[in-house]
C-alpha cells in the first residue's frame, strides 16, 4: 500500500513539473518593444508638429535660492530642427538680446521613457544651464525633459526636467510667437504683489512674485499659528496664467486661472477660485509687509497744508528743535488694528510715536483715533513745542476720523500710491508714496 503511495505521489509531481514547463506568459502586447517605442515617439513628434504656430516653453530655473524662476521660450518644431524665437526670457540674455530667432537641432530618445533633447547649442535656449562670465556656476537648468503626457486635445505637453526633475510643460499657441509673447508679457502688468485669493469660502492673503513666476499663498496654520506660506510656480498665458505646480486646497484642485482685464481679477470657472486685489483698508489694518507708507508736504490736501505750516512756525518758535531737522513722517501700522503715526528727526535720532487705533468701515473707509500720548524719550513735549497741528490734523484722542482710501496712479490690482481722504474734511488729505522716505530730504518736499 506504502509502495502505491509514492508511485501516485511521484506521479503528481512529475505531472506538476511538466505542466510547469510548459506554461508561457501570453505577450501582453501586439507588436514588440522597439516598434512600441518608435510609435510612442513617432506619436509625439506629429503633436509636436501638428501646430502653425508653435509652442510656449515654461521652465523652471532653480539658481534664485528660495524662488524658482520660469522661463518662457516660443519654439517650433520641424522633424529634426527647432526654432526659439525671441521672447522675455531671451531678452535677458547678454550675448543674444537682440536675436530674432535661433535654430538648433532636437531628438527624442528612450531613457525609462521619452526624452526630449535640445542637443545642440542655441543661444537662447542653453544660456541658463551654461557657465559664463556672469555667474559662479551655471544657471542650474535642464535641456533635457521627460515628457510624461500629453492633453486629450494636444494642446498641452507635460514633463519634468531630467536632472532636476523640476516642472516642464509646453503649451500649443493660437498666435503668432511675437504676437503671444505680447500678449503673455501683458499679464505681468496685472498680477499684484498684495492681493487675496478667495478659495473654498476662505480669504487667503496672496503675492505674486512676477520677475519670478511664483505666487505665494499663506493659509492658515492648523494649530492657530502665523499663517504658513505655500509656493507655486505659474506660467503667463495670453488670458491668464497656468499653474505649474497645481493649487490643492481642502479637496479643490485649481489648474489655470483666466485674467478679466477690466476687473483686474484671475479667477477659475470649474472651481470658483478667484484672485483679487486686496481691499485697500488692508494695508493698514491686517498688512504687516507694507512698511513704507511715507508722505510729505507736496502730498497733503491745503487745509492740511495750513496745519502743517503752524507746526512748522511753532516749532522754529519754541527754541527746542528746528523744524527742518525732521527727515521724514509715516505711518506705521502693526497688523493688529492699531498702528503709529512716526516722525523722525535726523535718522533715528528722536523717532517720535504717537498710536493709533483703527477700525475697518468698509474695503476703502478707514477710521483712526489717538489712543495715547506721546513716545520719544525725551525730556520735553514734541507735541507741545508744535507737532500737534500735525498730529491733530491727522487723528484726535478719543475722537474717531474716517478716512476715505484711494489710489491715484497703478491698477485696481496693484496701486501704486495711497491717498487718505478725511470724509469729512476733503481738503484734509495725505498722499501716501512709496518710495518718499529715498527720493526726499525732509517732511516739508
Amino acid at each position: 500500500m506504502r509502495k502505491i503511495f509514492y508511485i501516485v505521489a511521484a506521479a503528481c509531481i512529475f505531472a506538476s513539473f511538466m505542466t510547469s514547463c510548459q506554461l508561457k506568459e501570453d505577450d501582453l502586447f501586439d507588436i514588440d518593444p522597439a516598434t512600441r517605442q518608435d510609435n510612442w515617439m513617432a506619436d509625439y513628434r506629429r503633436v509636436f508638429n501638428n501646430n502653425e504656430y508653435g509652442w510656449a516653453l515654461y521652465t523652471s530655473q532653480p539658481t534664485y535660492g528660495r524662488h524658482p524662476s520660469i522661463a518662457t521660450f516660443a519654439v517650433k518644431f520641424d522633424q529634426e530642427m527647432c526654432t526659439f524665437y525671441r521672447s522675455s526670457a531671451t531678452s535677458r540674455i547678454p550675448s543674444a538680446a537682440l536675436k530674432d530667432s535661433v535654430q538648433s537641432t532636437y531628438s527624442l530618445k528612450m531613457d525609462n521613457g521619452i526624452v526630449l533633447s535640445f542637443d545642440t547649442y542655441n543661444d537662447f535656449f542653453h544660456y541658463y544651464a551654461d557657465q559664463s562670465e556672469y555667474f559662479s556656476q551655471d544657471l542650474q537648468a535642464d535641456f533635457e525633459f521627460c515628457l510624461d503626457r500629453y492633453s486629450e486635445n494636444e494642446d498641452t505637453i507635460f514633463g519634468r526636467g531630467k536632472t532636476k526633475q523640476l516642472p516642464f510643460m509646453m503649451v500649443k499657441m493660437k498666435t503668432t510667437p511675437q504676437e503671444y509673447q505680447k500678449l503673455s508679457d501683458e499679464i505681468d502688468s496685472y498680477v499684484a504683489t498684495n492681493c487675496v485669493m478667495i478659495i473654498e469660502g476662505d480669504t487667503i492673503q496672496a503675492s505674486f512674485l512676477a520677475g519670478y513666476k511664483n505666487l505665494l499663498l499663506y493659509f492658515p496654520d492648523e494649530e492657530g499659528g502665523e499663517p504658513v506660506e505655500h509656493m507655486y510656480s505659474y506660467g503667463n498665458l495670453v488670458n491668464g496664467i497656468y499653474l505649474i505646480e497645481n493649487i490643492k486646497y481642502k479637496g479643490t484642485t485649481v489648474v489655470e486661472m483666466a485674467l478679466d482685464r477690466d476687473k483686474g481679477t484671475f479667477s477659475d470657472p470649474c472651481t470658483g477660485a478667484k484672485i483679487q486685489r486686496r481691499a485697500l483698508t488692508d494695508y493698514f489694518i491686517v498688512d504687516d509687509n507694507y512698511d513704507n507708507m511715507f508722505f510729505g508736504y507736496s502730498g497733503l490736501g491745503s487745509y492740511t497744508k495750513q496745519e502743517w505750516d503752524k507746526a512748522r512756525s511753532a516749532v522754529d518758535a519754541s527754541g527746542k528743535f528746528s523744524s527742518s531737522s525732521l527727515v521724514y513722517i509715516n505711518f506705521e501700522p502693526y497688523g493688529d488694528g492699531t498702528m503709529d503715526l512716526v516722525i523722525n528727526k535726523w535718522y533715528g535720532i528722536d523717532e517720535v510715536h504717537y498710536p493709533m487705533e483703527l477700525k475697518k468701515i468698509s474695503d476703502d473707509e478707514i477710521a483712526v483715533r489717538r489712543t495715547g500720548g506721546e513716545s520719544s524719550g525725551r525730556d520735553y513735549s514734541f507735541y507741545d513745542s508744535g507737532l500737534k497741528y500735525i498730529v491733530d490734523a491727522f487723528a484726535k484722542t478719543d475722537t474717531w476720523t474716517t478716512y476715505k482710501i484711494t489710489f491715484r496712479e497703478g491698477s485696481s490690482m496693484n496701486p501704486v500710491g495711497l491717498e487718505l481722504t478725511d470724509e469729512s474734511n476733503p481738503d484734509n488729505s495725505y498722499y501716501i508714496e512709496n518710495n518718499f522716505r529715498y527720493y526726499h530730504s525732509s517732511i516739508w518736499d
